[in-house]
């Protein structure tokens, strides 16, 4: 009988989401991610903006453009904790000068679309050191599918269509390095 054998997946495509007011921040942004995670693969246009769920309203207050950031170099899946405590850095940081600014890391695998939150809910997993993990979209028959637990935001036209764009791509270069 062949034996269960655990194998570490490959890398993960990883994004950040980013809601803003002020201009001068996406630029801010970029240059301080770009230091810390890797260039900019993709930068998604201006999507529709983000309306934070019931466990953000406490501390998020949306400014009216959202953004995502693709980056080049992949990530393994239990890193997204580390980019998750990267964000908030940069958020309070950015805070500063743009108090509407949020940012959300993720990533983009061949089978779902992940994102980082910092509160319990029924639909998300605890990972470790008080990040959670929340499946936005999965893959069915390769077709983009999001999941009920998924806030509207996610149901949007422009914003499914960049994370499916961003997964094609994912797959076309899963095994390039």
């Amino acid at each position: 009988m062949p034996q269960e054998i655990l194998e570490r997946p490959p890398g993960a495509s990883f994004f950040v989401i980013l809601s803003y007011q002020e201009e001068g921040i996406l630029f801010e942004l970029k240059a301080l991610a770009e230091k810390r995670f890797s260039k900019i693969l993709y930068e998604s246009i201006q999507l529709t903006k983000w309306t934070p769920d019931e466990t953000e309203r406490e501390f998020a207050y949306p400014g009216r453009f959202t953004k995502v950031l693709s980056f080049k170099q992949r990530i393994h899946r239990e890193e997204l904790v580390e980019k998750k405590k990267d964000c908030l850095e940069f958020q309070s940081l950015l805070q500063k000068k743009d108090q509407s600014v949020l940012l959300i890391p993720g990533y983009v695998t061949s089978h779902n679309i992940v994102i980082a939150k910092s509160k319990d809910d029924f639909h998300r997993t605890y990972l470790f050191q008080g990040v959670y993990g929340e499946t936005i979209y999965f893959f069915s028959g390769n077709q983009l599918v999001i999941t009920e637990s998924a806030q509207n935001y996610f149901r949007e036209r422009d914003v499914s269509y960049f994370f499916n764009t961003l997964r094609e791509s994912y797959e076309f270069n899963k095994f390039k390095s």
